[in-house]
């Protein structure tokens, strides 16, 4: 990924995949993975091995492209974060200190 070191990269793929082996494993989420599951394997019924092979080169590629976008978006949501948090407190610290978060005196 441009302009990510590549220890950031490699940080981001662990958390990743720590993730979506946990969201495989939740309850809320395996009841849907048993069911696409189920449906995998009555379709690869209906195949012949020629397209069965074709199948699973394509659902590879459309894997492994989802799975790289999908890194891409959360390491540039990241990053958008961390930029976004650096310029507010970058404004929030040209702000006298008395008139932070509402804290104004009327009195002054």
């Amino acid at each position: 990924m441009d302009g990510v070191p590549q220890w950031l990269t490699a940080a981001f793929r662990k958390r990743i995949d720590e993730l979506g082996q946990r969201m495989q494993r939740h309850p809320k989420h395996s009841v849907a993975w048993k069911k696409a599951s189920e449906l995998f394997e009555q379709l690869q019924k209906t195949f012949s091995e020629e397209q069965r092979g074709r199948f699973g080169e394509w659902e590879d590629q459309v894997g492994l492209q989802e799975s790289i976008e999908k890194e891409e978006m959360y390491v540039r949501g990241f990053l958008d974060g961390f930029h976004m948090y650096a310029c507010l407190d970058e404004l929030i610290s040209q702000i006298p200190a008395d008139e932070r978060f509402g804290k104004t005196d009327p009195t002054h």
